[in-house]
């Protein structure tokens, strides 16, 4: 974590890891097969502590949008770390942690996984800006930061207004659930 959080984890070597930690290169890979698994491994700790709201915590979609910003909160930790395609164990529990709250809000199957595709379509995307801005920029960024000059919003206002945007379509598109 420690080496991660001066560089991109995605340019962090086996060797530099090594280094870091006083030990030959080939002991690193009698820990981690490689470099996936060590990401894997990082996403995996950062997300640990992202709980899934209970339903106790208001609707529906208060509990996801708290999972989400938790979630958005926690990647913003190390530079660079994004939601990879690689998946993990934690990636996959907060998955079916969403799937829950969906069902238990009277979504079926089908709109269940719609929702979802849509709601991790904008974090994946989300994600992927907050990097960008911290780091590279680019045409997202640039538009995000030229919103937040125009509007006077933050950048968390903005995921605010984007994520509440959503919602309310989906709710428009799928209909009322029951209380």
């Amino acid at each position: 974590m420690h080496l991660a959080s001066s560089v991109r984890l995605e340019n962090v070597s086996m060797r530099a890891l090594a280094q870091e930690l006083g030990v030959p290169v080939m002991t690193i890979y009698n820990y981690v097969a490689n470099k996936d698994a060590l990401y894997e491994l990082v996403v995996n700790h950062v997300l640990r502590s992202v709980r899934v709201p209970p339903p106790d915590a208001g609707a529906w979609e208060e509990r996801v949008k708290q999972l989400e910003r938790d979630v958005r909160s926690s990647m913003a930790v190390l530079p660079g770390l994004t939601l990879d395609r690689r998946g993990s164990a934690e990636g996959t529990r907060l998955v079916e942690g969403v799937m829950s709250i969906l069902a238990g809000a009277g979504f079926t199957a089908t709109e269940a996984s719609l929702v979802f595709a849509a709601l991790f379509t904008f974090m994946v995307g989300q994600i992927d800006v907050d990097v960008d801005v911290a780091d590279t920029g680019g045409p997202a960024a640039e538009a995000v930061q030229s919103a937040a000059q125009v509007t006077n919003l933050s950048r968390d206002q903005i995921f605010e207004f984007g994520f509440d945007a959503l919602i309310e379509g989906l709710k428009a598109k799928l209909g009322p659930r029951p209380a």
